[in-house]
């Protein structure tokens, strides 16, 4: 009876043996000192993880785990609306300097065909662009666009670490 693996040794342990087996068993272990050590170190493995607490989730893991969820999709909600917004005002400005590269052209064709109406309209949209976008002006935008550039390069550069911080967890 030297031949007994662990697998019969922890069926031995767990009493799933019939009487006859484990009568075997137990003369062999008392028998064979190499049997015994084995025995020993199996049931000393036995008695630690019967004395083990199974982990459980705690009652509020569920709770956690969903607002996490809904954290990172308020997140992701965040950065969509304040990159629309970045990119609303680059279109606005880029439109701006269109219509005032646009006035310009117009205004530098002296065609004699032009009627007044079209010339004063003209005129009116070009003043309100020249105002708008004039040299004073024009500096004060170039400034604001790349204070808004270094601040959305910000929060997209937080964002990142943010992400790859919690996706590596």
């Amino acid at each position: 009876m030297n031949n007994i693996n662990d697998e019969i040794f922890n069926k031995y342990l767990d009493k799933e043996l019939n009487r006859e087996e484990m009568d075997r068993i137990k003369i062999a272990i008392e028998n064979s000192s190499e049997l015994k050590k084995k025995y020993e170190a199996l049931l000393s493995v036995n008695i630690f993880l019967k004395n083990v607490e199974s982990e459980s989730p705690s009652t509020d893991f569920t709770k956690k785990v969903m607002e996490k969820i809904e954290i990172k999709k308020a997140s992701a909600h965040q950065q969509k609306y304040f990159l629309f917004t970045i990119l609303s005002l680059l279109g606005l400005i880029v439109c701006g300097i269109t219509g005032y590269v646009f006035y310009e052209t117009i205004t530098s064709i002296q065609a004699s065909e032009t009627s007044d109406l079209v010339s004063n309209y003209s005129n009116s949209i070009g003043d309100y662009f020249s105002s708008l976008f004039g040299k004073k002006n024009l500096s004060i935008f170039g400034s604001v666009l790349s204070f808004i550039m270094l601040v959305s390069g910000y929060f997209l550069y937080d964002y990142q670490k943010y992400s790859k911080k919690n996706f590596s967890h």
